[in-house]
């Protein structure tokens, strides 16, 4: 009897492990086989699920509906018209997933009808969208944004090979706090611009501008709109200063409103405006104006964009002479919303460094830019 019981017990404890094991696994095993059993029951509804899932995380502001309409074939219905721009992000991350080779937009998202109606007093606030609805310039030497770039600078003093990074992003307080006829948001901007002297013993900092700005944007359809209230600061760098004695530091900081307006096509993009500064620590004149073209081209090389851009700015300050920045080069995009440029750029005209506002300038070279 004790041997019988002895084995009883010891043949309880060797299963013991494998009770729990099965106890752990099998609902999850249950679960999985649910899952892809609907999956295999219902595969239409199982595909409308996650592409709309899809959607709804990469972009949430839109508020989009999508159904499939076929074989690998969608059709997509939003609260407002949308831009080529957006229409082509969408298009592209649902390329991506391999589940779709055609996508048909509703007349509402092509703007060919009114959107439709909200229920009154209704408001549909997005706090912290990703989405930016304004697109950043891209050829603008002063837009937020991660970038590092080599530049052969010419200035009337001298030439010399110099390296600038820019630290800086947009971030999205909240949306649709502008009703329901259009997309629009509220958040912040800010960067840091940095140059520095590459053929120096210490690759010195010449030069550091400082921005942050608030901007309003709004947008319905090819058109997009921002209006945005900033600061800018400058300041030399130490090692500039100690080896160019006779230099005079100059505080160049102010505050102004600028407002732009840009329209799309299917691969062109111009915008254009103007500002005011409102307050400025040096004596500047304040009405500035802003515009530039941008041409993309998606896949022009296997996955990789081809782009193009030009931005131009001038201002009363130095008697309205124009600056021009040109950019030109190809940009790949993750599955995500990352994305990274390498492009060719060139500049000539009034230098956008700080207290060099006044000094012509010419750099040739090649930069790398990212966005997240």
């Amino acid at each position: 009897m004790r041997e019988t019981a002895y084995c009883d017990a010891l043949l309880i404890k060797r299963m013991f492990p494998i009770r729990i094991f099965l106890r752990s696994w099998i609902p999850v095993v249950l679960v999985a086989g649910t899952v892809a059993g609907n999956a295999m029951a219902d595969p239409e509804g199982y595909l409308h699920g996650y592409l709309q899932g899809l959607v709804d995380s990469r972009f949430p502001d839109l508020h989009l509906t999508i159904r499939p309409i076929g074989s690998r074939k969608v059709f997509i219905s939003a609260r407002t018209c949308l831009g080529p721009s957006q229409k082509h992000d969408v298009e592209r991350v649902l390329a991506q997933s391999q589940y779709v080779e055609s996508v048909t937009w509703d007349a509402i998202a092509d703007c060919e009808q009114p959107a439709p109606p909200t229920a009154a007093g209704e408001v549909k606030f997005n706090a912290l969208p990703e989405t930016e609805l304004f697109p950043p310039l891209i050829a603008d030497p002063r837009q937020p944004r991660f970038s590092l770039s080599y530049q052969h600078y010419q200035t009337p003093s001298d030439t010399f090979n110099a390296g600038a990074v820019a630290l800086g992003e947009y971030f999205g307080f909240t949306s649709g706090i502008l009703g329901e006829s259009g997309l629009s948001q509220f958040g912040i901007q800010a960067g840091v611009f940095a140059l520095f002297n590459l053929q120096a013993p210490s690759m010195d900092l010449i030069n550091a501008d400082y921005w942050i700005g608030f901007p309003l944007s709004y947008r319905k359809g090819p058109w997009a709109y921002v209006l945005r209230l900033y600061h800018q600061s400058s300041h030399l760098g130490d090692e500039f200063i100690l080896g160019n004695p006779g230099v005079n530091r100059v505080n160049v900081s102010y505050e102004g409103l600028e407002f732009l307006t840009s329209h799309e096509w299917d691969r062109i993009r111009v915008y254009g405006g103007g500002g005011y500064l409102i307050n400025s620590s040096t004596d500047l004149d304040p009405l500035t104006a802003h515009g530039g073209i941008e041409y993309q081209h998606p896949r022009a090389v296997g996955e990789f964009d081809l782009i193009a851009a030009m931005d131009v700015r001038s201002s009363e300050e130095v008697d309205w002479a124009g600056s021009y920045s040109y950019q030109v080069g190809f940009e790949v995009r993750g599955l995500s919303r990352r994305r990274a440029r390498l492009m060719l750029e060139h500049f000539r005209g009034r230098s956008p460094n700080g207290q060099f506002y006044n000094e012509q300038l010419r750099y040739t070279g090649v930069g790398l830019y990212f966005a997240f």
